[in-house]
Protein backbone atom coordinates (compact mmCIF):
# COMPACT_ATOMS: atom_id res chain seq x y z
CA UNK A 1 0.00 0.00 0.00
CA UNK A 2 2.89 2.35 0.77
CA UNK A 3 4.23 1.75 -2.74
CA UNK A 4 0.91 2.85 -4.18
CA UNK A 5 0.95 6.11 -2.18
CA UNK A 6 4.54 6.71 -3.22
CA UNK A 7 3.52 6.18 -6.82
CA UNK A 8 0.52 8.53 -6.56
CA UNK A 9 2.68 11.24 -4.96
CA UNK A 10 5.28 10.82 -7.69
CA UNK A 11 2.60 11.22 -10.35
CA UNK A 12 1.16 14.32 -8.70
CA UNK A 13 4.49 16.08 -8.24
CA UNK A 14 6.03 15.12 -11.57
CA UNK A 15 3.02 16.20 -13.63
CA UNK A 16 3.55 19.88 -12.91
CA UNK A 17 7.21 20.32 -13.74
CA UNK A 18 8.86 18.64 -16.70
CA UNK A 19 12.35 19.10 -17.93
CA UNK A 20 12.97 19.71 -21.60
CA UNK A 21 14.62 16.32 -21.78
CA UNK A 22 11.56 14.53 -20.39
CA UNK A 23 9.24 16.42 -22.72
CA UNK A 24 11.51 15.58 -25.68
CA UNK A 25 11.43 11.87 -24.85
CA UNK A 26 7.64 11.93 -24.38
CA UNK A 27 7.27 13.59 -27.80
CA UNK A 28 9.09 10.67 -29.44
CA UNK A 29 6.85 7.93 -28.05
CA UNK A 30 3.28 7.13 -29.07
CA UNK A 31 0.75 6.57 -26.32
CA UNK A 32 0.14 2.80 -26.23
CA UNK A 33 -3.45 3.23 -25.08
CA UNK A 34 -4.71 4.28 -28.52
CA UNK A 35 -1.64 5.00 -30.69
CA UNK A 36 -3.37 8.27 -31.58
CA UNK A 37 -0.79 10.73 -30.30
CA UNK A 38 2.37 11.13 -28.30
CA UNK A 39 2.66 10.44 -24.58
CA UNK A 40 3.29 14.12 -23.80
CA UNK A 41 -0.22 14.99 -24.99
CA UNK A 42 -2.13 12.05 -23.46
CA UNK A 43 -3.77 11.92 -20.08
CA UNK A 44 -4.65 8.22 -20.01
CA UNK A 45 -3.59 6.23 -16.98
CA UNK A 46 -0.97 4.23 -18.91
CA UNK A 47 0.49 7.37 -20.51
CA UNK A 48 0.70 9.10 -17.12
CA UNK A 49 2.45 6.08 -15.62
CA UNK A 50 4.95 5.96 -18.49
CA UNK A 51 5.64 9.67 -17.89
CA UNK A 52 6.50 8.79 -14.29
CA UNK A 53 8.82 6.01 -15.47
CA UNK A 54 10.58 8.43 -17.84
CA UNK A 55 10.88 10.97 -15.03
CA UNK A 56 12.39 8.30 -12.74
CA UNK A 57 14.93 7.34 -15.43
CA UNK A 58 16.20 10.87 -16.05
CA UNK A 59 16.48 12.02 -12.45
CA UNK A 60 19.94 12.64 -11.05
CA UNK A 61 19.16 10.63 -7.93
CA UNK A 62 18.05 7.52 -9.82
CA UNK A 63 16.85 4.70 -7.58
CA UNK A 64 16.45 1.29 -9.21
CA UNK A 65 14.04 0.04 -6.52
CA UNK A 66 11.70 3.00 -6.99
CA UNK A 67 11.85 2.50 -10.73
CA UNK A 68 11.15 -1.24 -10.45
CA UNK A 69 8.15 -0.58 -8.19
CA UNK A 70 6.79 1.96 -10.67
CA UNK A 71 7.45 -0.48 -13.52
CA UNK A 72 5.48 -3.26 -11.81
CA UNK A 73 2.61 -0.87 -11.03
CA UNK A 74 2.57 0.42 -14.61
CA UNK A 75 2.50 -2.93 -16.38
CA UNK A 76 1.14 -5.12 -13.55
CA UNK A 77 3.59 -7.84 -14.57
CA UNK A 78 6.57 -9.03 -12.54
CA UNK A 79 8.17 -10.58 -15.64
CA UNK A 80 8.91 -7.07 -16.91
CA UNK A 81 11.66 -6.88 -14.29
CA UNK A 82 13.56 -9.64 -16.13
CA UNK A 83 13.46 -7.59 -19.31
CA UNK A 84 14.50 -4.37 -17.59
CA UNK A 85 17.24 -5.92 -15.46
CA UNK A 86 19.89 -5.84 -18.23
CA UNK A 87 18.75 -2.57 -19.81
CA UNK A 88 18.00 -0.12 -17.01
CA UNK A 89 20.94 1.76 -15.55
CA UNK A 90 21.78 5.17 -14.21
CA UNK A 91 22.38 8.01 -16.72
CA UNK A 92 20.63 6.42 -19.70
CA UNK A 93 20.62 8.38 -22.95
CA UNK A 94 17.39 9.48 -24.59
CA UNK A 95 17.78 6.83 -27.29
CA UNK A 96 18.29 4.10 -24.69
CA UNK A 97 15.13 5.15 -22.86
CA UNK A 98 13.14 5.27 -26.10
CA UNK A 99 14.47 1.86 -27.15
CA UNK A 100 13.52 0.45 -23.73
CA UNK A 101 9.87 1.35 -24.27
CA UNK A 102 10.00 0.19 -27.89
CA UNK A 103 11.28 -3.14 -26.59
CA UNK A 104 8.17 -3.40 -24.41
CA UNK A 105 5.52 -2.12 -26.83
CA UNK A 106 7.07 -2.74 -30.23
CA UNK A 107 8.19 -0.47 -33.06
CA UNK A 108 4.73 1.08 -33.23
CA UNK A 109 5.63 3.01 -30.07
CA UNK A 110 8.18 5.12 -31.99
CA UNK A 111 6.53 8.40 -33.01
CA UNK A 112 9.44 9.64 -35.14
CA UNK A 113 11.09 7.55 -37.85
CA UNK A 114 14.59 6.29 -37.14
CA UNK A 115 17.41 8.10 -38.88
CA UNK A 116 18.48 5.11 -40.96
CA UNK A 117 17.16 3.31 -44.03
CA UNK A 118 13.71 4.51 -45.04
CA UNK A 119 13.58 6.77 -41.97
CA UNK A 120 16.74 8.53 -43.22
CA UNK A 121 14.97 9.15 -46.51
CA UNK A 122 11.95 10.52 -44.63
CA UNK A 123 14.16 13.04 -42.83
CA UNK A 124 16.26 14.02 -45.85
CA UNK A 125 13.66 14.02 -48.66
CA UNK A 126 12.24 17.50 -47.94
CA UNK A 127 15.74 19.01 -48.12
CA UNK A 128 16.48 17.18 -51.37
CA UNK A 129 13.17 18.33 -52.86
CA UNK A 130 13.83 21.94 -51.87
CA UNK A 131 17.30 21.95 -53.42
CA UNK A 132 16.04 20.16 -56.54
CA UNK A 133 13.16 22.63 -57.02
CA UNK A 134 15.47 25.61 -56.56
CA UNK A 135 17.86 24.14 -59.13
CA UNK A 136 15.04 23.52 -61.63
CA UNK A 137 13.69 27.03 -61.01
CA UNK A 138 17.14 28.53 -61.62
CA UNK A 139 17.49 26.56 -64.88
CA UNK A 140 14.04 27.66 -66.11
CA UNK A 141 14.71 31.33 -65.33
CA UNK A 142 18.14 31.15 -66.96
CA UNK A 143 16.68 29.53 -70.10
CA UNK A 144 13.94 32.15 -70.26
CA UNK A 145 16.49 34.97 -70.05
CA UNK A 146 18.58 33.37 -72.83
CA UNK A 147 15.51 33.04 -75.09
CA UNK A 148 14.59 36.70 -74.58
CA UNK A 149 18.10 37.91 -75.50
CA UNK A 150 18.20 35.61 -78.56
CA UNK A 151 14.80 36.91 -79.72
CA UNK A 152 15.98 40.49 -79.38
CA UNK A 153 19.02 39.76 -81.55
CA UNK A 154 16.93 38.02 -84.24
CA UNK A 155 14.72 41.03 -84.95
CA UNK A 156 15.80 42.85 -88.11
CA UNK A 157 16.28 46.57 -88.09
CA UNK A 158 14.00 46.71 -91.12
CA UNK A 159 11.17 45.15 -89.11
CA UNK A 160 11.71 47.72 -86.37
CA UNK A 161 11.61 50.55 -88.91
CA UNK A 162 8.42 49.23 -90.50
CA UNK A 163 6.73 49.03 -87.10
CA UNK A 164 7.89 52.58 -86.27
CA UNK A 165 6.49 53.88 -89.56
CA UNK A 166 3.18 52.15 -89.02
CA UNK A 167 2.93 53.65 -85.55
CA UNK A 168 3.70 57.14 -86.88
CA UNK A 169 0.96 56.75 -89.49
CA UNK A 170 -1.46 55.85 -86.71
CA UNK A 171 -0.33 58.83 -84.68
CA UNK A 172 1.20 56.91 -81.86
Amino acid sequence: MNKFYLFVLTVLFSAEFKSERQYGIEQQLHAPCCWGGVIAEHDSQLAEMIKVLINNLIQDEFNIETFNNSLILTYNNKNILEYSKNIIKKNMTDDEIINFFIGIHGERMRALPENKGLGWLTWKLPTFLLIFSLLIGFIIVHQFQNNVTENKQNIDQSKIKSVDEAMRKMGI
